[in-house]
This record gives C-alpha cells, sequence and structure tokens, in this order.
C-alpha cells in the first residue's frame, strides 16, 4: 500500500457525485483521516450522510476555493493521496481553463511545498480521446491516441480537461510527481438524474430531437467508477 489507514487523504469535489462515492468508498475501506474539500457549503446532505455513518472515522471538511493558493497550501498539508475531482462545468474557455488548469496548479504548486504526496489522482474525462483514427462506428477508449488539436473541436470543457492532464504530466517530468490520471466517461447511478438526455438528443419546445444514432455510450456505474 502507498499510504497508511491513519494518513491523511485529500478530495477535492468531494461533495459532488462521484466525490462524495469516493469519500465512502475509503471510509468503508477503512482509512480515517479524510480531508474534504468543497467550494460551498450548499449541496452537503449526501456528504454528511455517508460521514456520519462511519462512528470512527476522522474527517475533516474545508470550505475554500482552488483558485486561492492559500487555501490549496492549507488543502494539502500532510496528504498523502490526493483524488482530485472538483471541476468547474463552464460554458466559456477561461471558466474552464480557471478551473481545470489553475486550480489543479495551485494545488501541484502547494504539493512541492508540502512534499508528503505519495499520488496524485487525476480525475479527467473520456472526452479528451481523439476519433480521427476510429472507423465509423468503432469504439472509443483508451487506447485510443490524445486529441493534438483541440483548437478545432472548440469545446471548452474538453479544453480545460485536456490542458488539465498536460499540466500534470509537466510537473511529474520536471519533480516527478507521482499520478495517475483516469477518464470516465458518462457516470451514473442513484443520486444523479437525466444522465442520457444531452447524449441521445435535445428536449426542447415539446420536441425531442435525437442525436446519438446508434452509437454505443461509455456508460459507467458510480460504484464501478
Amino acid at each position: 500500500m502507498i499510504a497508511d489507514y491513519d494518513d491523511t487523504i485529500l478530495i477535492t469535489g468531494s461533495n459532488g457525485f462521484v466525490g462524495s462515492k469516493v469519500v465512502e468508498c475509503l471510509l468503508n475501506k477503512g482509512f480515517k483521516n479524510l480531508r474534504c474539500f468543497v467550494r460551498s457549503s450548499n449541496n452537503m446532505s449526501d456528504l454528511h450522510k455517508i460521514i456520519n455513518s462511519y462512528d470512527n472515522s476522522k474527517v475533516e471538511i474545508i470550505e475554500g476555493n482552488l483558485l486561492s493558493y492559500s487555501d490549496c497550501k492549507k488543502a494539502t498539508k500532510g496528504a498523502r493521496i490526493i483524488y482530485h475531482l472538483a471541476a468547474g462545468i463552464e460554458k466559456s474557455f477561461p471558466g474552464c481553463f480557471n478551473n481545470s488548469v489553475v486550480t489543479t496548479r495551485n494545488l501541484l504548486d502547494s504539493i512541492l511545498q508540502n512534499g508528503m504526496i505519495s499520488r496524485f489522482v487525476n480525475v479527467s474525462s473520456i472526452v479528451v480521446y481523439s476519433n480521427t483514427k476510429i472507423k465509423r462506428g468503432g469504439l472509443l477508449d483508451e487506447t485510443c491516441e490524445i486529441e493534438k488539436m483541440p483548437h478545432l473541436r472548440h469545446q471548452a470543457y474538453f479544453y480545460g480537461k485536456l490542458k488539465q492532464d498536460e499540466i500534470l504530466m509537466e510537473y511529474h517530468n520536471q519533480y516527478n510527481i507521482p499520478f495517475v490520471i483516469t477518464r470516465p466517461g458518462v457516470v451514473y447511478g442513484p443520486g444523479k438524474d437525466q444522465i442520457l438526455l444531452g447524449i441521445v438528443g435535445i428536449d426542447t419546445f415539446g420536441i425531442f430531437l435525437h442525436l446519438g444514432g446508434s452509437n454505443i455510450f461509455p456508460l459507467t456505474y458510480v460504484d464501478n467508477c
């Protein structure tokens, strides 16, 4: 194991759909010293419910903003493992860049100051893969190439996640920060509504426009994720 059960584990975005499940999994496996970083005290009911069901756990909740370097230093202090799930779903390129790239850079700079990290787990997205070399109807998965011309996609979220992965690998190459990047597809399960609507089609003005064709969706059940 790369961490002991009493080591500090930081989970950013811990009150999100996947983040709260990560917290539950860690507590279930016996890790007691968790630090849950949240941007806002809103949407905390599921996280509190999970935490309260484990009496012997030591869970610290920190409210802050990863765009603040001081907040990142506070969050990463003494952390042995970091699960980085926080990501703003913005429509603009500057918004996605700030909430995916700048926030990750602040965490990585904080790690360099603290010097305790054993693993940085970055939760990215399947959207960073390119389908340019896949035949029509082929499978898009982790064997595909990473998109090399992101500007042609004109998608802010995709651009932010791709650049987030790049800066993590850059810090690994320069400072030897140990990392893992995981790129799930569409995560579904209890507590998440309308996961397929935007992928299958558009529901507007009382008319449903089917856009997905016969494509197979990259579904991942939240427990498996």
